[in-house]
C-alpha cells in the first residue's frame, strides 16, 4: 500500500512540475496533463503487478507438507496356500511354506514356520493361529 501511495505522489509531482508558472499555450498544458496521467497509470499498474506476483508466490509455497508414506496394505494369507496336513496332533489346516513364500506380498514371520516329518519327507508350513497373532488375516 505504501508503494502505491509513493508511486502516486511521484507521478503527481512529475505531472505538476511539468507545468511552469510562465504563461503557456493551452495545447502544451493539455499535453502535459495527459502525459502526467499516463505516467500515473503506468506506475500504478506496475505496482499492482508487483503485488500480484508476491501474493501468487506465497500462495503456492506449501506450509507444512507431510512426506508421502506408502499405504499399508493388509497382510492377507493367500487362500490357495491353505492345505490339510497330518501332524502329531491330527489333521490340521495349515498354509504351505513354499506357496506362502512365493505368493505372500509381505515378509512372513520366522517364528511361525513349523516342520513336520511325514512319509514323504519333511514338510514346512505356517499355522493360521500364529499368522493371526502376527497381524495376518488367515
Amino acid at each position: 500500500m505504501t508503494r502505491q501511495f509513493i508511486a502516486a505522489l511521484l507521478s503527481l509531482s512529475l505531472g505538476f512540475s511539468a507545468m511552469s508558472t510562465a504563461r503557456a499555450r493551452a495545447d502544451e498544458d493539455v499535453v502535459k496533463i495527459i502525459a502526467g496521467l499516463a505516467l500515473l497509470g503506468i506506475l500504478a499498474n506496475a505496482a499492482k503487478d508487483r503485488n500480484r506476483e508476491v501474493v501468487t508466490q506465497n500462495q503456492h509455497r506449501p506450509r507444512y507438507s507431510k512426506p508421502n508414506r506408502p499405504r499399508q496394505t493388509k497382510k492377507v494369507a493367500p487362500r490357495r496356500c491353505l492345505r490339510e496336513q497330518w501332524t502329531h496332533r491330527g489333521k490340521r489346516d495349515v498354509y504351505g511354506a513354499r506357496c506362502m513364500e512365493n505368493r505372500a506380498q509381505h515378509a512372513l514371520p520366522r517364528n511361525c514356520k513349523r516342520q513336520v516329518e511325514t512319509r514323504r519327507g519333511v514338510r514346512n508350513f505356517y499355522t493360521p493361529n500364529c499368522l493371526r497373532k502376527n497381524g495376518w488375516n488367515a
